[in-house]
Protein backbone atom coordinates (compact mmCIF):
# COMPACT_ATOMS: atom_id res chain seq x y z
CA UNK A 1 0.00 0.00 0.00
CA UNK A 2 1.31 3.59 -0.26
CA UNK A 3 2.40 4.96 2.56
CA UNK A 4 0.90 8.64 1.74
CA UNK A 5 -2.09 7.12 0.93
CA UNK A 6 -1.89 5.79 4.61
CA UNK A 7 -0.73 8.08 6.53
CA UNK A 8 -2.71 11.47 5.02
CA UNK A 9 -5.55 11.69 6.67
CA UNK A 10 -6.56 15.54 5.38
CA UNK A 11 -9.03 16.05 2.67
CA UNK A 12 -8.11 15.43 -0.75
CA UNK A 13 -9.43 15.79 -4.61
CA UNK A 14 -10.21 12.02 -4.21
CA UNK A 15 -12.91 12.12 -1.29
CA UNK A 16 -15.36 14.78 0.06
CA UNK A 17 -14.59 17.09 2.37
CA UNK A 18 -15.47 16.30 6.10
CA UNK A 19 -18.75 17.98 7.39
CA UNK A 20 -21.64 18.08 9.09
CA UNK A 21 -24.24 16.96 6.72
CA UNK A 22 -25.75 13.73 7.05
CA UNK A 23 -25.23 10.59 4.93
CA UNK A 24 -27.56 8.72 3.20
CA UNK A 25 -29.58 6.19 5.01
CA UNK A 26 -31.61 5.00 2.09
CA UNK A 27 -31.89 1.47 0.61
CA UNK A 28 -29.83 2.32 -2.69
CA UNK A 29 -29.42 -0.13 -5.96
CA UNK A 30 -25.74 -0.65 -5.35
CA UNK A 31 -26.30 -1.67 -1.67
CA UNK A 32 -28.89 -3.43 -2.18
CA UNK A 33 -26.91 -6.01 -5.11
CA UNK A 34 -24.06 -6.20 -2.75
CA UNK A 35 -26.00 -7.41 -0.49
CA UNK A 36 -28.12 -9.82 -2.70
CA UNK A 37 -24.75 -10.94 -4.03
CA UNK A 38 -23.09 -11.18 -0.69
CA UNK A 39 -25.86 -13.55 0.72
CA UNK A 40 -26.92 -15.49 -2.01
CA UNK A 41 -23.55 -16.66 -2.27
CA UNK A 42 -22.77 -16.86 1.16
CA UNK A 43 -25.36 -17.51 3.53
CA UNK A 44 -27.61 -19.41 1.06
CA UNK A 45 -24.53 -21.93 0.75
CA UNK A 46 -24.34 -22.29 4.69
CA UNK A 47 -28.21 -22.55 4.89
CA UNK A 48 -28.30 -25.29 1.62
CA UNK A 49 -25.31 -27.13 3.60
CA UNK A 50 -27.39 -27.16 6.82
CA UNK A 51 -30.99 -28.75 5.55
CA UNK A 52 -29.44 -30.75 2.27
CA UNK A 53 -28.54 -33.89 4.00
CA UNK A 54 -31.58 -34.54 5.99
CA UNK A 55 -34.39 -35.47 3.52
CA UNK A 56 -32.30 -37.95 1.51
CA UNK A 57 -30.51 -39.41 4.43
CA UNK A 58 -32.06 -43.36 3.75
CA UNK A 59 -30.77 -43.26 0.24
CA UNK A 60 -27.45 -42.41 1.24
CA UNK A 61 -27.19 -44.69 3.81
CA UNK A 62 -28.27 -47.24 1.19
CA UNK A 63 -25.13 -46.17 -0.84
CA UNK A 64 -23.09 -46.43 2.10
CA UNK A 65 -23.98 -50.11 2.77
CA UNK A 66 -23.90 -50.92 -1.00
CA UNK A 67 -20.67 -49.35 -1.47
CA UNK A 68 -19.36 -51.59 1.48
CA UNK A 69 -20.86 -54.56 0.27
CA UNK A 70 -19.51 -53.93 -3.30
CA UNK A 71 -15.48 -53.60 -1.28
CA UNK A 72 -15.93 -56.66 1.23
CA UNK A 73 -19.05 -58.79 0.21
CA UNK A 74 -20.90 -58.35 3.33
CA UNK A 75 -23.22 -56.01 4.82
CA UNK A 76 -22.01 -53.16 6.93
CA UNK A 77 -22.92 -54.14 10.28
CA UNK A 78 -25.72 -51.72 11.70
CA UNK A 79 -23.22 -49.89 14.45
CA UNK A 80 -21.09 -49.14 11.85
CA UNK A 81 -23.41 -47.62 9.36
CA UNK A 82 -24.91 -45.64 12.50
CA UNK A 83 -21.28 -44.49 13.36
CA UNK A 84 -20.53 -43.44 9.63
CA UNK A 85 -23.60 -41.32 9.20
CA UNK A 86 -22.83 -39.51 12.65
CA UNK A 87 -19.37 -38.78 11.07
CA UNK A 88 -20.96 -37.30 7.85
CA UNK A 89 -23.18 -35.29 9.91
CA UNK A 90 -21.29 -34.06 12.51
CA UNK A 91 -17.72 -33.20 9.96
CA UNK A 92 -19.89 -30.43 8.69
CA UNK A 93 -19.73 -28.32 12.01
CA UNK A 94 -16.50 -29.95 12.70
CA UNK A 95 -15.13 -28.28 9.27
CA UNK A 96 -16.97 -24.94 10.71
CA UNK A 97 -14.69 -24.82 13.72
CA UNK A 98 -11.77 -24.76 11.47
CA UNK A 99 -13.41 -22.30 8.91
CA UNK A 100 -14.24 -19.98 12.40
CA UNK A 101 -10.41 -20.62 14.04
CA UNK A 102 -9.31 -18.72 10.38
CA UNK A 103 -12.08 -16.00 9.30
CA UNK A 104 -10.73 -13.58 11.11
CA UNK A 105 -6.78 -13.99 9.74
CA UNK A 106 -8.71 -14.30 6.29
CA UNK A 107 -10.94 -11.06 6.91
CA UNK A 108 -7.91 -9.05 7.90
CA UNK A 109 -5.62 -10.05 5.82
CA UNK A 110 -7.43 -10.11 2.19
CA UNK A 111 -10.54 -8.15 3.29
CA UNK A 112 -14.63 -9.08 3.50
CA UNK A 113 -14.68 -9.03 -0.56
CA UNK A 114 -11.42 -10.80 -1.26
CA UNK A 115 -11.75 -13.25 1.55
CA UNK A 116 -15.56 -14.16 0.21
CA UNK A 117 -14.11 -14.77 -3.35
CA UNK A 118 -11.34 -16.99 -1.78
CA UNK A 119 -13.85 -19.04 -0.24
CA UNK A 120 -15.80 -19.70 -3.21
CA UNK A 121 -13.02 -21.59 -5.11
CA UNK A 122 -13.19 -24.31 -1.35
CA UNK A 123 -16.49 -24.19 -1.89
CA UNK A 124 -16.51 -25.79 -5.65
CA UNK A 125 -13.94 -28.07 -4.64
CA UNK A 126 -16.16 -29.26 -2.05
CA UNK A 127 -18.93 -29.71 -4.28
CA UNK A 128 -16.93 -31.86 -6.58
CA UNK A 129 -16.19 -34.09 -3.78
CA UNK A 130 -19.70 -34.42 -3.05
CA UNK A 131 -21.19 -34.52 -6.59
CA UNK A 132 -18.72 -37.78 -7.84
CA UNK A 133 -18.71 -39.55 -4.94
CA UNK A 134 -21.27 -42.01 -5.93
CA UNK A 135 -19.66 -42.40 -9.63
CA UNK A 136 -16.41 -43.16 -7.42
CA UNK A 137 -18.38 -45.92 -5.20
CA UNK A 138 -16.39 -43.64 -2.43
CA UNK A 139 -18.69 -42.62 1.05
CA UNK A 140 -15.25 -41.02 1.74
CA UNK A 141 -15.56 -38.36 -0.82
CA UNK A 142 -18.61 -37.23 0.56
CA UNK A 143 -17.15 -36.47 4.10
CA UNK A 144 -14.43 -34.70 2.53
CA UNK A 145 -17.01 -32.73 0.76
CA UNK A 146 -18.96 -32.40 3.84
CA UNK A 147 -15.57 -30.92 6.22
CA UNK A 148 -14.52 -28.68 3.30
CA UNK A 149 -17.81 -27.36 2.74
CA UNK A 150 -17.90 -27.13 6.78
CA UNK A 151 -15.18 -25.23 6.60
CA UNK A 152 -16.43 -22.87 3.66
CA UNK A 153 -19.78 -22.20 5.45
CA UNK A 154 -18.03 -21.00 8.84
CA UNK A 155 -15.68 -17.95 6.60
CA UNK A 156 -19.09 -16.95 5.02
CA UNK A 157 -20.84 -16.46 8.56
CA UNK A 158 -18.08 -14.60 9.72
CA UNK A 159 -18.00 -12.36 6.68
CA UNK A 160 -21.36 -11.46 5.19
CA UNK A 161 -22.48 -10.72 8.66
CA UNK A 162 -19.17 -8.78 8.96
CA UNK A 163 -19.73 -7.07 5.36
CA UNK A 164 -23.41 -6.25 5.62
CA UNK A 165 -23.14 -4.24 8.69
CA UNK A 166 -19.98 -2.47 7.52
CA UNK A 167 -21.79 -0.98 4.34
CA UNK A 168 -25.24 -0.46 5.44
CA UNK A 169 -26.57 2.81 7.02
CA UNK A 170 -26.55 2.52 11.28
CA UNK A 171 -30.71 3.42 10.48
CA UNK A 172 -31.07 0.00 8.50
CA UNK A 173 -28.30 -1.46 9.66
CA UNK A 174 -30.29 -4.44 11.82
CA UNK A 175 -32.12 -5.09 9.30
CA UNK A 176 -29.41 -5.12 6.13
CA UNK A 177 -27.94 -7.84 9.36
CA UNK A 178 -31.44 -10.13 9.28
CA UNK A 179 -31.11 -10.77 5.29
CA UNK A 180 -28.07 -13.28 6.06
CA UNK A 181 -30.66 -15.75 8.32
CA UNK A 182 -33.08 -14.97 5.94
CA UNK A 183 -30.90 -16.39 2.79
CA UNK A 184 -29.97 -19.04 5.46
CA UNK A 185 -33.83 -20.15 6.20
CA UNK A 186 -34.89 -20.25 2.73
CA UNK A 187 -31.67 -22.53 1.59
CA UNK A 188 -32.80 -24.85 4.35
CA UNK A 189 -36.80 -25.06 3.18
CA UNK A 190 -35.61 -25.29 -0.44
CA UNK A 191 -32.97 -27.69 0.61
CA UNK A 192 -36.44 -29.69 2.35
CA UNK A 193 -38.03 -29.67 -1.04
CA UNK A 194 -35.55 -30.16 -3.43
CA UNK A 195 -34.58 -33.40 -1.12
CA UNK A 196 -37.78 -35.16 -1.25
CA UNK A 197 -37.65 -38.28 -3.34
CA UNK A 198 -40.12 -37.23 -5.97
CA UNK A 199 -37.51 -34.38 -6.65
CA UNK A 200 -34.11 -35.12 -6.16
CA UNK A 201 -33.99 -37.42 -3.33
CA UNK A 202 -34.05 -40.50 -5.40
CA UNK A 203 -31.07 -42.75 -5.60
CA UNK A 204 -30.10 -41.66 -8.86
CA UNK A 205 -30.45 -37.76 -8.12
CA UNK A 206 -29.11 -37.54 -5.06
CA UNK A 207 -25.02 -36.89 -5.76
CA UNK A 208 -26.32 -33.56 -7.91
CA UNK A 209 -28.40 -32.39 -4.79
CA UNK A 210 -25.36 -32.11 -3.01
CA UNK A 211 -23.40 -30.70 -6.10
CA UNK A 212 -25.71 -28.13 -6.47
CA UNK A 213 -23.88 -26.32 -3.85
CA UNK A 214 -21.64 -25.17 -6.79
CA UNK A 215 -24.21 -22.86 -8.15
CA UNK A 216 -24.09 -19.82 -5.46
CA UNK A 217 -20.07 -20.26 -5.47
CA UNK A 218 -20.10 -19.36 -9.07
CA UNK A 219 -22.64 -16.50 -8.84
CA UNK A 220 -20.40 -14.96 -6.37
CA UNK A 221 -17.40 -15.98 -7.94
CA UNK A 222 -19.15 -13.93 -11.14
CA UNK A 223 -20.94 -10.87 -9.57
CA UNK A 224 -18.70 -9.80 -6.17
CA UNK A 225 -15.99 -8.38 -8.03
CA UNK A 226 -18.33 -5.73 -9.11
CA UNK A 227 -19.23 -4.96 -5.66
CA UNK A 228 -17.54 -2.65 -3.64
CA UNK A 229 -15.18 -3.52 -0.11
CA UNK A 230 -16.11 -2.38 2.76
CA UNK A 231 -15.81 1.00 3.12
CA UNK A 232 -14.76 0.89 7.05
CA UNK A 233 -12.10 -2.10 6.10
CA UNK A 234 -10.42 0.38 3.70
CA UNK A 235 -10.09 3.03 5.67
CA UNK A 236 -10.00 1.97 9.31
CA UNK A 237 -7.81 -1.10 8.31
CA UNK A 238 -5.75 -0.43 5.28
CA UNK A 239 -6.15 3.58 5.70
CA UNK A 240 -7.21 3.98 2.01
CA UNK A 241 -9.38 7.08 2.20
CA UNK A 242 -9.84 7.96 -1.00
CA UNK A 243 -10.90 4.37 -1.85
CA UNK A 244 -12.90 4.38 1.62
CA UNK A 245 -14.55 7.66 0.05
CA UNK A 246 -15.54 6.20 -3.58
CA UNK A 247 -17.04 2.72 -2.02
CA UNK A 248 -18.81 4.61 0.27
CA UNK A 249 -20.03 7.24 -2.57
CA UNK A 250 -21.00 4.21 -4.50
CA UNK A 251 -22.97 2.53 -1.78
CA UNK A 252 -25.06 5.75 -0.68
CA UNK A 253 -25.48 6.90 -3.98
CA UNK A 254 -24.64 10.47 -3.27
CA UNK A 255 -21.74 12.36 -2.29
CA UNK A 256 -22.98 13.30 0.68
CA UNK A 257 -21.05 11.04 3.03
CA UNK A 258 -19.36 13.42 4.80
CA UNK A 259 -20.20 12.64 8.36
CA UNK A 260 -20.52 8.62 8.13
CA UNK A 261 -16.90 8.94 6.77
CA UNK A 262 -16.11 11.25 9.58
CA UNK A 263 -17.04 8.88 11.99
CA UNK A 264 -15.28 6.09 10.26
CA UNK A 265 -12.07 8.68 10.52
CA UNK A 266 -12.48 8.98 13.90
CA UNK A 267 -12.45 5.27 14.36
CA UNK A 268 -8.92 5.03 12.00
CA UNK A 269 -7.49 7.70 14.25
CA UNK A 270 -7.96 6.26 17.74
CA UNK A 271 -6.27 2.54 16.07
CA UNK A 272 -3.65 4.81 14.36
CA UNK A 273 -2.56 5.50 18.29
CA UNK A 274 -3.19 2.43 19.50
CA UNK A 275 -1.30 -0.63 19.53
CA UNK A 276 -2.14 -3.83 17.37
CA UNK A 277 -4.79 -6.03 19.23
CA UNK A 278 -2.94 -9.80 20.07
CA UNK A 279 -5.34 -12.59 21.18
CA UNK A 280 -4.56 -12.16 24.25
CA UNK A 281 -5.51 -8.64 24.41
CA UNK A 282 -9.26 -10.06 23.94
CA UNK A 283 -9.29 -11.58 27.24
CA UNK A 284 -6.84 -8.94 28.83
CA UNK A 285 -8.17 -5.81 27.96
CA UNK A 286 -11.80 -4.99 29.50
CA UNK A 287 -13.04 -2.98 26.70
CA UNK A 288 -12.60 -6.07 24.43
CA UNK A 289 -12.82 -8.79 27.04
CA UNK A 290 -16.80 -7.80 28.47
CA UNK A 291 -18.32 -7.22 24.73
CA UNK A 292 -16.47 -10.60 23.69
CA UNK A 293 -17.75 -12.25 26.36
CA UNK A 294 -21.49 -10.72 25.64
CA UNK A 295 -21.51 -11.35 22.42
CA UNK A 296 -20.61 -15.36 22.69
CA UNK A 297 -23.22 -15.93 25.26
CA UNK A 298 -25.52 -14.65 22.52
CA UNK A 299 -23.78 -17.08 19.91
CA UNK A 300 -24.15 -19.98 22.69
CA UNK A 301 -27.99 -18.77 23.17
CA UNK A 302 -28.87 -19.70 19.63
CA UNK A 303 -27.04 -22.85 18.94
CA UNK A 304 -28.50 -24.38 22.76
CA UNK A 305 -31.74 -23.30 22.30
CA UNK A 306 -33.13 -26.45 21.34
CA UNK A 307 -33.85 -25.72 17.46
CA UNK A 308 -32.33 -28.42 16.49
CA UNK A 309 -34.31 -31.17 18.70
CA UNK A 310 -37.36 -29.35 17.58
CA UNK A 311 -36.65 -30.02 14.03
CA UNK A 312 -35.95 -33.71 14.93
CA UNK A 313 -38.49 -34.36 16.36
CA UNK A 314 -41.53 -32.51 14.20
CA UNK A 315 -41.83 -35.79 12.09
CA UNK A 316 -42.87 -37.86 15.19
CA UNK A 317 -44.84 -34.83 16.69
CA UNK A 318 -46.80 -34.41 13.38
CA UNK A 319 -46.92 -37.78 13.46
CA UNK A 320 -48.66 -38.39 16.81
CA UNK A 321 -51.19 -36.14 15.53
CA UNK A 322 -52.26 -39.06 12.93
CA UNK A 323 -50.34 -37.44 10.27
CA UNK A 324 -49.52 -39.94 7.53
CA UNK A 325 -45.53 -39.67 6.71
CA UNK A 326 -45.91 -37.77 3.52
CA UNK A 327 -48.53 -35.34 5.38
CA UNK A 328 -45.39 -34.59 8.07
CA UNK A 329 -43.16 -34.49 5.43
CA UNK A 330 -45.25 -31.64 4.45
CA UNK A 331 -45.84 -30.51 7.54
CA UNK A 332 -42.22 -30.28 8.45
CA UNK A 333 -41.54 -28.54 5.33
CA UNK A 334 -44.53 -25.80 6.77
CA UNK A 335 -42.77 -25.40 9.62
CA UNK A 336 -39.92 -24.30 7.32
CA UNK A 337 -42.39 -21.61 6.08
CA UNK A 338 -43.03 -20.26 9.07
CA UNK A 339 -39.67 -19.57 9.89
CA UNK A 340 -38.62 -18.18 6.62
CA UNK A 341 -42.19 -15.69 6.70
CA UNK A 342 -41.42 -14.91 10.69
CA UNK A 343 -37.87 -14.25 9.60
CA UNK A 344 -39.14 -11.82 7.03
CA UNK A 345 -41.81 -10.20 9.90
CA UNK A 346 -38.61 -9.43 12.00
CA UNK A 347 -36.67 -7.03 9.24
CA UNK A 348 -38.73 -3.78 9.54
CA UNK A 349 -39.25 -5.13 13.61
CA UNK A 350 -35.14 -5.08 13.76
CA UNK A 351 -34.91 -1.35 13.56
CA UNK A 352 -38.09 -0.39 15.30
CA UNK A 353 -37.87 -2.88 18.33
CA UNK A 354 -34.31 -2.76 18.39
CA UNK A 355 -31.58 -6.21 18.94
CA UNK A 356 -32.15 -6.43 22.63
CA UNK A 357 -35.94 -6.39 22.57
CA UNK A 358 -36.60 -9.02 20.03
CA UNK A 359 -33.34 -11.49 21.59
CA UNK A 360 -35.04 -11.11 24.79
CA UNK A 361 -38.66 -11.94 23.71
CA UNK A 362 -37.39 -14.67 21.31
CA UNK A 363 -35.88 -16.32 24.53
CA UNK A 364 -38.27 -16.10 26.83
CA UNK A 365 -40.79 -17.31 24.19
CA UNK A 366 -38.83 -20.45 23.10
CA UNK A 367 -38.56 -21.49 27.07
CA UNK A 368 -42.47 -21.23 27.63
CA UNK A 369 -43.38 -23.33 24.58
CA UNK A 370 -40.54 -25.61 25.13
CA UNK A 371 -42.24 -26.32 28.36
CA UNK A 372 -45.56 -26.76 27.08
CA UNK A 373 -44.14 -28.65 24.25
CA UNK A 374 -42.48 -31.18 26.98
CA UNK A 375 -45.28 -31.41 28.63
CA UNK A 376 -48.33 -32.07 25.52
CA UNK A 377 -45.40 -34.62 23.90
CA UNK A 378 -45.25 -36.39 28.00
CA UNK A 379 -49.36 -36.66 28.14
CA UNK A 380 -50.43 -36.57 24.59
CA UNK A 381 -51.75 -40.50 25.23
CA UNK A 382 -53.62 -39.03 28.02
CA UNK A 383 -55.62 -36.36 26.93
CA UNK A 384 -57.22 -36.30 22.92
CA UNK A 385 -56.33 -32.84 21.82
CA UNK A 386 -52.68 -32.67 23.61
CA UNK A 387 -50.92 -33.49 20.14
CA UNK A 388 -52.32 -30.51 18.51
CA UNK A 389 -51.38 -28.78 21.24
CA UNK A 390 -47.70 -30.03 20.10
CA UNK A 391 -48.18 -28.96 16.83
CA UNK A 392 -49.10 -25.36 18.03
CA UNK A 393 -45.90 -26.16 19.99
CA UNK A 394 -43.46 -26.56 17.32
CA UNK A 395 -44.73 -23.85 15.22
CA UNK A 396 -44.44 -21.14 17.94
CA UNK A 397 -41.28 -22.46 19.29
CA UNK A 398 -40.34 -21.90 15.84
CA UNK A 399 -41.55 -18.31 15.47
CA UNK A 400 -40.11 -16.88 18.54
CA UNK A 401 -36.63 -18.54 17.47
CA UNK A 402 -37.70 -16.57 14.05
CA UNK A 403 -37.65 -13.04 15.92
CA UNK A 404 -34.64 -12.91 17.27
CA UNK A 405 -32.38 -15.70 18.32
CA UNK A 406 -32.28 -17.14 14.69
CA UNK A 407 -30.17 -13.62 13.40
CA UNK A 408 -29.32 -11.59 15.81
CA UNK A 409 -26.31 -13.63 16.71
CA UNK A 410 -24.33 -13.54 13.67
CA UNK A 411 -24.35 -9.51 13.23
CA UNK A 412 -24.62 -8.41 17.01
CA UNK A 413 -20.88 -8.99 17.44
CA UNK A 414 -20.19 -6.38 14.61
CA UNK A 415 -21.98 -3.76 16.80
CA UNK A 416 -20.04 -4.28 19.92
CA UNK A 417 -16.65 -5.01 18.59
CA UNK A 418 -14.03 -1.91 17.38
CA UNK A 419 -12.69 -2.35 14.07
CA UNK A 420 -9.45 -3.11 15.44
CA UNK A 421 -10.50 -6.67 17.11
CA UNK A 422 -13.32 -7.39 14.83
CA UNK A 423 -11.68 -9.87 12.56
CA UNK A 424 -10.26 -11.93 15.53
CA UNK A 425 -13.83 -11.75 18.05
CA UNK A 426 -15.81 -12.71 15.04
CA UNK A 427 -13.50 -15.78 14.46
CA UNK A 428 -14.39 -16.90 17.99
CA UNK A 429 -18.08 -15.73 17.69
CA UNK A 430 -18.45 -18.55 14.91
CA UNK A 431 -16.18 -20.84 16.47
CA UNK A 432 -18.44 -21.16 19.31
CA UNK A 433 -21.57 -20.96 17.74
CA UNK A 434 -20.28 -23.96 15.33
CA UNK A 435 -18.58 -26.00 18.47
CA UNK A 436 -22.29 -25.77 20.01
CA UNK A 437 -23.69 -26.89 16.83
CA UNK A 438 -20.83 -30.03 16.75
CA UNK A 439 -22.01 -30.81 20.73
CA UNK A 440 -25.88 -31.03 20.06
CA UNK A 441 -25.43 -32.63 17.28
CA UNK A 442 -22.82 -35.27 19.06
CA UNK A 443 -24.98 -35.20 22.52
CA UNK A 444 -28.61 -35.27 21.27
CA UNK A 445 -29.18 -38.49 20.25
CA UNK A 446 -27.47 -39.84 23.59
CA UNK A 447 -29.98 -37.02 25.33
CA UNK A 448 -32.95 -38.47 23.25
CA UNK A 449 -32.30 -41.60 24.32
CA UNK A 450 -31.77 -41.18 27.68
CA UNK A 451 -34.33 -38.64 28.45
CA UNK A 452 -37.39 -39.01 25.48
CA UNK A 453 -39.48 -35.96 25.26
CA UNK A 454 -38.27 -34.81 28.64
CA UNK A 455 -35.09 -33.12 26.81
CA UNK A 456 -36.94 -30.01 25.99
CA UNK A 457 -37.19 -29.69 29.73
CA UNK A 458 -33.05 -29.22 29.47
CA UNK A 459 -33.13 -26.69 26.68
CA UNK A 460 -36.05 -24.82 28.16
CA UNK A 461 -33.50 -24.39 31.73
CA UNK A 462 -30.85 -23.30 29.36
CA UNK A 463 -32.96 -21.17 27.46
CA UNK A 464 -34.15 -19.88 31.20
CA UNK A 465 -30.23 -18.98 31.36
CA UNK A 466 -29.95 -17.12 28.65
CA UNK A 467 -33.01 -15.18 28.98
CA UNK A 468 -31.75 -13.98 32.22
CA UNK A 469 -28.22 -12.95 30.86
CA UNK A 470 -29.80 -11.20 27.89
CA UNK A 471 -32.06 -9.31 29.89
CA UNK A 472 -29.45 -8.12 32.97
CA UNK A 473 -26.09 -7.81 30.50
CA UNK A 474 -26.81 -7.92 26.38
CA UNK A 475 -26.92 -3.93 25.72
CA UNK A 476 -29.31 -2.48 22.93
CA UNK A 477 -27.14 -1.21 19.77
CA UNK A 478 -30.40 0.14 17.71
CA UNK A 479 -28.78 3.51 15.96
CA UNK A 480 -25.72 3.24 17.97
CA UNK A 481 -21.88 3.46 17.01
CA UNK A 482 -19.86 1.06 18.61
CA UNK A 483 -18.18 3.47 20.87
CA UNK A 484 -21.79 4.74 22.06
CA UNK A 485 -22.14 0.34 22.83
CA UNK A 486 -18.96 0.06 24.51
CA UNK A 487 -20.23 3.09 26.98
CA UNK A 488 -23.39 1.30 27.80
CA UNK A 489 -21.83 -2.16 28.59
CA UNK A 490 -18.58 -0.80 30.32
CA UNK A 491 -20.69 1.91 32.29
CA UNK A 492 -18.49 4.56 30.78
CA UNK A 493 -19.78 8.02 30.41
CA UNK A 494 -20.31 8.98 26.51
Amino acid sequence: MDEEERINVEPDDEAPLLGSKKASSSLTSWLLFSMLVAVCGGSFQFGWNTGVINAPSATIKEFFNETYHARYNVSMPARELTLLWSVTVSVFPAGGMLGGSVSGVLADSLGRKGSMLVNNVLALVAAGCMGVSKYLASYEMIIVGRLLIGITCAISCALVPMYLTEISPISIRGACGVIHQLLIVCAILLADVFGMSEIMGSSDMWPILLALTAFPAVFQLLLLPFCPESPRYLLVAKGQRAKAAAALNKLRGTHDIDRELNEIMREFEEMQREPTVRWVDLVGQRQLRVPLVIALVIQMSQQLSGINAVTYYSNDIFGSAKFSPSQSTYATIGVGGVNLLMTIVSIPLMDRLGRRTLHLAGLVGMTVFSVLLSLSLLFQDSVSWFPYASISGVVLFVVFFSIGPGSIPWFIMTEMIPMSARGKAVSLAVLTNFFCNFLVGLFFPILQESLGYYSFLVFASLLAVFSLFTYLKMPETKNKTVDQVLAVVLGTPQ
